[in-house]
């Protein structure tokens, strides 16, 4: 099986992120896309809880390829690279694909033991708006040689994040569903 793995804090939820999940399912002939809700992405402030945004996004997912899962909570690891190594070592048979938005593209480098993650599986970074998150020249050097880095950069894209929605800038989808 070929498996995507989305990972995220999903802070809420939202249609880019089942843009990209969608798209990758299509254009990359997965066979089903594991959504991964992070207990605490180590590159961000926390904001909500684990419980309320895993129920967020179980309600959210609705698609008989995708599930969503506390994988990394039941695995207790902290990092993308923790969590890559269990499951290959749980799923030995299952190719594993990381699908990523392209502000992730931006800071992987940052992410715990990046290059391993880059041996161990590809990934598949997504353009997103406002302004279509060109590849940088700093990225275009970062990524160089690296055969496990697709760029999907083509096709519609959303205009809407989790911030935003935090902020109030869009109107979530589950309004007055989840206390």
């Amino acid at each position: 099986m070929k498996i995507g793995l989305l990972g995220g804090s999903f802070n809420p939820p939202h249609k880019g992120h089942m843009h990209i999940a969608l798209s990758a399912l299509r254009k990359h002939n997965l066979d089903a896309i594991w959504w991964l809700v992070s207990p605490q992405n180590p590159l961000k402030e926390k904001h909500t809880s684990f419980d309320k945004r895993f129920e967020m996004t179980r309600r959210f997912v609705r698609h008989p390829r995708m599930v969503v899962t506390d994988i990394e909570t039941r695995l207790k690891t902290r990092y993308s690279f923790q969590t890559v190594v269990a499951l290959q070592r749980r799923f030995p048979k299952t190719n594993f694909v990381w699908i990523a938005g392209m502000d992730n593209a931006r800071i992987f480098h940052r992410w715990d033991h990046w290059h391993g993650l880059l041996k161990r599986i590809p990934f598949i970074f997504f353009n997103r708006p406002p302004n279509r998150m060109a590849i940088s020249n700093n990225m275009i050097r970062l990524y160089k040689g690296k055969k496990n880095v697709t760029w999907s950069l083509s096709g519609k894209t959303r205009n809407i994040s989790s911030t935003a929605i935090r902020n109030k800038k869009f109107v979530p989808f589950f309004k007055n569903k989840v206390q």
